[in-house]
């Protein structure tokens, strides 16, 4: 490429100069230049934008300044004549949502707020994004590195495609730029237009963004790269996201958010949305789904609900997506934070739409999936009270009810328990809960803190059997306080750690499994570390 060239023969003529110059001192600052313009010039032969280092934030390190100094300034004073003489406007809308501009600076913003516009799309590599505490604070930004006349890579473009999706579903004005608005980000919103109107041709698409910016061009090397991807058809959004839902979850959370979460998705995805009747199970529905191909399955109803569909996901590439449309919701509370449960769908189609896979543990408890918990005494009563209490009408007050009644009725349960390889230790408890994962509301499983679902462990947390109804409060009021001061330890409880947990009774004894309830003489659980592939917020994975 001719730009190439240019940096090339740039650095051999500063290198002779430097090399030439009598003056020591004179030719350092050109052997500099050399050096700046034999970086950069490998980085154009090796198409490697990442030699600038630009972080997500749009800032380049200082480091990477001081040695590329040369370079960056004659780029900069070169941008600066260029836009003085350009004869475009320097912000100007494309499609109703979406603009072309070049280089943005803090004096844009007034024109951006004016435009509506929320989303930045930066293409460039050798510039600083726009930078300002009220940039910051009021638009999305996206980098995609791309150094002048070249293209990204395929997964890069769509990785940015993505976003502009996912800003779009949101009903975000997005802007797309460059150093001048002709090339890098034309490529782009070009690229995107042939996936938002997969019916238009490429002339078509450039015609549309000429005759609004006339300065728009495509080199051959991007026009070539485009035409490539249309063919394979790359850019069209192909992807079937399925929507299993339980519509009598929460009271018929599903009849409420319905419209709102259909608008979301059908913004980025097609999709196919099952709802569960008492004839036709979430298993099904996901055995359905598996069979069709579908790569994201999403599960819309309370935790069980969830489960149902999980347990068909476990060791496969497929993943999982989850709307809080039940009572609780457990699960979403460990995966999405405490915004959950204040807004609970707008959180939980964020992190699907806009989130990061992650892999997390589950257990099996006989043959059956477990995310959260297993538990019997307390856990298993306090459920059961609420199934008959009806908890749909009395939401999570009816699990708090069901507690109670259980603390009061204090029914001792004498069993076998084994951790591992250990020899068996018989004991008389009030409640014992097995947590693969586990929120801070979830007291009964908070012995040793809440339960790390990627840590490839079971937490197992028990409270020996006490006379009054005076002592069981106590027990549970120092679990409590041990989740609110990590130093503190519950002394009415015992907490172990272990892979394979195994309780045996000689009578058979009733158990719940994340929410559902069972019956069995003996549960055999054991972990399964990073058997699920989970959407979550990006926050996630950075904890």
């Amino acid at each position: 490429m001719l730009v190439t060239k240019y940096y090339i023969a740039g650095s051999i003529l500063f290198y002779v100069l430097a090399l030439l110059c009598p003056n020591f001192w004179l030719s350092i600052p050109l052997a500099w230049i050399a050096l700046s313009l034999s970086v950069v010039s490998i980085a154009y032969l090796c198409n490697f934008p990442h030699l600038f280092r630009k972080k997500p934030n749009g800032v380049i390190p200082n480091g990477i300044q001081l040695v590329l100094a040369p370079f960056l300034i004659g780029a900069h004073y070169y941008n600066y004549w260029a836009r003085t003489h350009d004869s475009v406007a320097p912000i100007q809308r494309i499609d109703p949502q979406l603009y072309l501009a070049r280089r943005l600076f803090t004096k844009d913003l007034k024109e951006l707020k004016a435009q509506g516009i929320t989303s930045i799309l930066d293409i460039t590599a050798e510039f600083h994004g726009l930078q300002s505490r009220k940039a910051s604070r009021d638009f999305e930004y996206f980098n995609l590195p791309v150094l002048d006349h070249k293209v990204p890579s395929k997964r890069k473009l769509l990785k940015a495609l993505d976003w502009m999706d996912v800003q779009l579903a949101d009903s975000k004005k997005i802007v797309v730029h460059c150093a001048l608005g002709r090339g890098r980000s034309v490529f782009v919103l070009a690229a995107y237009l042939l996936r938002r109107y997969p019916r238009m041709t490429i002339e078509e698409v450039m015609k549309k963004i000429q005759s609004i910016r006339s300065t728009a061009n495509l080199n051959k090397e991007q026009m070539k790269m485009l035409r490539q991807l249309d063919k394979q058809q790359a850019l069209v959004s192909e992807q079937t996201v399925w929507l299993i839902v339980n519509p009598v979850s929460g009271g018929g959370k599903w009849g409420t958010y319905q419209n709102e979460i259909l608008e979301k998705f059908k913004a980025k995805y097609q999709v196919e949305v099952r709802e569960t009747t008492p004839e036709i199970s979430a298993t099904e529905l996901t055995k359905e789904a598996i069979n069709s191909g579908a790569s994201l399955i999403v599960a819309g109803g309370g935790d069980g609900t969830v489960t149902e569909v999980a347990s068909q996901l476990v060791h496969r590439d497929i993943v999982l997506g989850i709307l809080p449309l039940g009572t609780a919701n457990a699960l979403c509370h460990v995966l999405y934070g405490i915004e959950n449960k204040i807004i609970p769908v707008e959180t939980a189609c964020g992190a699907i739409l806009n989130g990061e896979v992650t892999q997390v543990d589950t257990a099996l408890c006989n043959s059956d999936l477990m995310l959260l918990v297993s538990g019997i005494g307390f856990e298993q009563q306090m459920i059961e009270y609420a199934e008959r209490e009806e908890k749909n009408n009395d939401g999570q007050l009816a699990y708090l009810k069901g507690l109670w009644s259980a603390i009061a009725n204090n029914e001792t349960l004498t069993i076998r328990i084994a951790l591992d390889k250990q020899a068996p230790q018989e004991l008389d408890v009030s409640s014992l809960v097995v947590a693969n994962a586990a929120p801070f509301t979830t007291l009964l499983a908070q012995g040793g803190g809440e339960p790390d679902l990627q840590d490839g462990i079971l937490d197992v947390t028990y409270m020996p059997s006490h006379q009054s109804v005076a002592g069981r409060l106590l027990s549970l009021s120092e679990l409590a306080i041990s989740g609110l001061l990590p130093t503190a330890e519950p002394i009415g409880f015992v907490h172990k750690q272990a892979k394979e947990v195994t309780i045996s009774s000689e009578v058979t004894f009733k158990y719940v499994i994340d929410g559902e309830l069972y019956e069995a003489e003996k549960l055999s659980i054991r972990i399964q570390p990073r058997s699920l592939n989970v959407m979550v917020p990006r926050w996630f994975n950075e904890q």
